[in-house]
C-alpha cells in the first residue's frame, strides 16, 4: 500500500502535449512501492467520484500556491506549508486540523496539471476543490523548465512541484528518479 498518492488532475489540452511534464511524473514513479500516481482527466461537468469523496472527507490536499487571503487567520480553508516532511499550519483552520493531517496513514495530494491559466480556470470551475485543504511549497530554486514561455514569475511545472513534494516528504529516491528524467527531457527540447 502506498504512503502517498498523487492525483494529476489533467486538463484535456495537456493530454497530448509533448511539453507536458505530468507524463514524466507517471513514468518515473510507476515502479515505486511508496508513491502512486494517478492521472485523471479534468471534466468541468463530471467531477471524478474518488476526488469528490476524498474532498468531502477532508482527506484531499490541493497543491496550489497559497494566496494572501488564504493565509489570513480567519480563512475557512485549512492551509499548510510542507517543510522537511512536516505540515506547518498557516491559518487557524489549519491549526485545528493539524493532528488529523499528521495522523493520516496515506496522504492524498492533488495537482492541477495544466498551464497556469488553465489551472486557475479549473480551480474556479470545480467547486468541490474549494473544500480541499491547501498545501503550499516554498522551493529554494527557480524553475528550470525551459519549454514554455510567458509563465507566472516563480511558477514551477508539474514535475518540479512533484520533485519538491517528494523531497520535502522524505522520498529522495523517487525524487532522484524524476529529476533524472526531467533533466534529460529539458535538455532535448
Amino acid at each position: 500500500m502506498p504512503e502517498l498518492v498523487l492525483y494529476l488532475l489533467t486538463h484535456s489540452r495537456e493530454m497530448h502535449k509533448t511539453t507536458n511534464t505530468g507524463a514524466l511524473v507517471i513514468q518515473a514513479l510507476t515502479a515505486s512501492a511508496k508513491v502512486r500516481v494517478e492521472l485523471i482527466e479534468w471534466q468541468r461537468k463530471g467531477p471524478n467520484a474518488l476526488l469528490l469523496d476524498l474532498s468531502a472527507q477532508q482527506q484531499l490536499g490541493l497543491v496550489y500556491p497559497l494566496s494572501p487571503d488564504l493565509m489570513q487567520p480567519e480563512a475557512p480553508v485549512a492551509c499548510y506549508v510542507l517543510q522537511q516532511g512536516q505540515y506547518h499550519a498557516v491559518n487557524t483552520a489549519g491549526l485545528e486540523r493539524l493532528t488529523l493531517r499528521r495522523s493520516e496513514a496515506v496522504k492524498h495530494w492533488l495537482l492541477l496539471d495544466a498551464t497556469w491559466q488553465e489551472a486557475a480556470k479549473m480551480l474556479r470551475q470545480s467547486p468541490y476543490l474549494h473544500s480541499c485543504y491547501r498545501l503550499g511549497i516554498r522551493p529554494d530554486t527557480p524553475s528550470a523548465y525551459r519549454l514554455r514561455r510567458n509563465q507566472k514569475e516563480g511558477a514551477l511545472c508539474t514535475a518540479e512541484v512533484v520533485m519538491e513534494l517528494l523531497l520535502q516528504s522524505g522520498y529522495p529516491t523517487e525524487k532522484e528518479q524524476l529529476m533524472l528524467l526531467f533533466d534529460e527531457f529539458n535538455k532535448r527540447c
